[in-house]
């Protein structure tokens, strides 16, 4: 008999050595034009379980999973039933607590109901119960961390890389202040890790043969069915299923599981992220794009042709609660992207070649809101920040603790993440380079801030901007022609200072702000020559100090300090 530990090794290398024929790249074309036509960041593998042969497009790269985690949770609720922790006949009485933070079914019953908890997990699955998933979570084990780690434990143990359960369903007090657990929620994954999950699945070596036909059983009762189902060719086969789970949160969409028929059986796994369509239902841009892209899967590795029609909508902005405060994301035309110098992307002097979709297509800003913001009379304070090359956002918002270091120096600001080129090599600052354009990002800030009820008059009052890295040339030119200098009291520059030396010597000249600067021994010479033109006045503005530590840590090194530097009105009110 093989063993499990041989069985898992054997599949990691039927993933590995699979590769995709000579002409995918057709498909992940048709991949390219769907992002462009839906809107959204995509990630997707699938691969046929006849022939081994895969399809990958961002494949490792991770997403939230928005109600998709609820499937390896399912999995880990398989283990626990399996080594004798969990009894799936137990009867649960839903108490008013349970019915406190969750939704769905069960949410609706009096408390003094009971369930069996293996028709938790059913409702957790088919109707993605998220009551139901808590009733499920609380008996895997007796702490939440406990119940985290036995979860996360377990999807290590069966090889899922980047998948992780980072929460409860709906349980604020227990949110973690990870990177993580700020940039996705309840949980991360990968379309790589869910294949696997899905063949482990189908392979019927989940858990236990047993097992992996209940749950099988149970994905296949799944009632939404407007993504992968969705334009596949069901009437044209003999037999057909979809064994699945979804998930949906605003800008995120996902699903992922099995495909079963006569023609084709594949795992397949779509997640969407960054979609400006808030909308719900079937029409959603997002899903919209996860059903096309499904069907350009199956038409690849079955031959077949044909789709089906849709339509974008747009939406709101998508506010995501976390300690300290929430962020939201949305789209601006007052972005700094697109921008018509780079309607063809960007070609660099060593052959590098950036197109202009998905590297100057991304109009989105990202704000922070602490808890605890209070607007004075001449309005809100406001902290903007510009990203390196080869970031985005969302990166910034997940790799340097800028929302963790403002809730707990206690600043009294809103943090503005403006995508700049979306992980390029390029410090272009789009529309922030022409006259006025910082002044329409803050505009289009405070109007948004104000529809959504977080400010009450449209007017800023202080203004920090920031720069890591290549992030230097749009505050270069915000502070020469962004019409916002009267309220610019403090330039950050995080390993940033490359060039464009007169525009941030004539603001330090022309005014009283200040410049923090700290760097790394590539730029000593620019930040050196710099201090050494600066008039007596402007130089002890400029404080400027050496480090050590990388480049991608000097953010994180300073920040806090920094924030800390500030004056008294960037600071919240102390409560009467």
């Amino acid at each position: 008999m093989i063993s499990r530990s041989l069985l898992l090794l054997t599949i990691a290398c039927m993933v590995s050595i699979a590769t995709a024929a000579p002409d995918s790249s057709g498909v992940i074309a048709e991949f390219q034009r769907l992002q462009r036509t839906y809107g959204g960041h995509l990630g997707v593998m699938a691969k046929n379980l006849r022939t081994g042969e895969t399809l990958r497009y961002n494949a490792e790269e991770r997403f939230p999973t928005a109600s998709l985690i609820k499937y390896p949770v399912m999995a880990a609720y398989f283990k626990a039933v399996a080594d004798g922790r969990v009894d799936p006949n137990q009867r649960v009485t839903l108490t008013n607590e349970d019915r406190k933070p969750g939704s769905g079914v069960l949410q609706g019953l009096d408390a003094g109901a009971t369930i069996s908890l293996r028709d938790a997990v059913r409702l957790m699955i088919i109707l993605s119960d998220n009551t139901g998933t808590n009733l499920v979570l609380d008996r895997i084990a007796g702490t939440h961390q406990e119940r985290l780690a036995s979860v996360n434990d377990f999807l290590k143990s069966i090889g899922l890389k980047n998948t992780r359960l980072l929460n409860r369903l709906y349980s604020w007090d227990t949110k973690q202040r990870t990177p993580e657990g700020i940039r996705y929620g309840i949980g991360v994954t990968t379309a790589e890790d869910m294949v696997l999950l899905s063949e482990l699945l189908y392979r019927k070596t989940l858990v236990s043969e047993k097992a992996s036909e209940e749950m099988l059983a149970i994905l296949k009762d799944q009632v939404y069915n407007d993504m992968i189902p969705r334009f596949l060719p069901a009437q044209e086969c003999r037999d057909f299923a979809v064994a699945h789970k979804t998930g949906g949160v605003q800008e995120t969409k996902t699903d992922a599981g099995l495909v079963l028929s006569d023609k084709l059986d594949m795992a397949i796994a779509i997640l969407v992220d960054k979609h400006p369509d808030h909308g719900e239902g079937a029409e959603n841009g997002g899903v919209l794009l996860a059903a096309h892209v499904a069907r350009a899967v199956w038409n690849y590795f079955t031959g077949m042709a044909g789709d089906g029609p849709g339509i974008v909508n747009t939406a709101h902005v998508d506010w995501n609660i976390i300690p300290g405060g929430k962020w939201g994301i949305w789209r601006s035309p007052a972005a700094p992207f697109p921008h018509p110098d780079r309607a063809n992307g960007l070609m660099r002097d060593d052959g590098t070649r950036f197109p202009a979709f998905p590297h100057y297509s991304d109009s989105s800003i990202v704000v922070f809101v602490p808890d605890g913001l209070k607007p004075g009379p001449d309005g809100v304070n406001m902290i903007v920040h510009f990203h390196g090359h080869n970031n985005d956002n969302l990166g910034v918002l997940e790799r340097y603790g800028m929302p963790q270091a403002l809730a707990d120096e206690k600043i009294n600001a809103v943090l503005v993440l403006p995508q700049g080129p979306f992980r390029a090599r390029d410090s272009f600052g789009g529309k922030m380079e022409d006259p006025g354009g910082l002044k329409r990002l803050v505009d289009d800030v405070l109007a948004t801030l104000h529809k959504e009820e977080v400010i009450t008059a449209e007017k800023v009052a202080r203004m920090v901007i920031s720069a890591h890295s290549g992030g230097y040339r749009p505050v270069a030119y915000c502070i020469d022609r962004g019409g916002m200098n009267a309220a610019i009291s403090h330039l950050f520059l995080f390993d940033a200072f490359y060039a464009n030396a007169d525009y941030y010597r004539h603001w330090l000249e022309a005014g009283s702000g200040i410049m923090e600067a700290a760097y790394t021994e590539h730029l000593a010479n620019e930040h050196s020559s710099f201090a050494a033109t600066l008039s007596a006045s402007a130089a002890p503005r400029f404080r400027a100090v050496p480090t050590t530590v990388g480049h991608d840590e000097v953010v994180q090194t300073f920040l806090r300090t920094w924030l800390s530097r500030l004056p008294q009105e960037f600071k919240v009110p102390l409560s009467h």
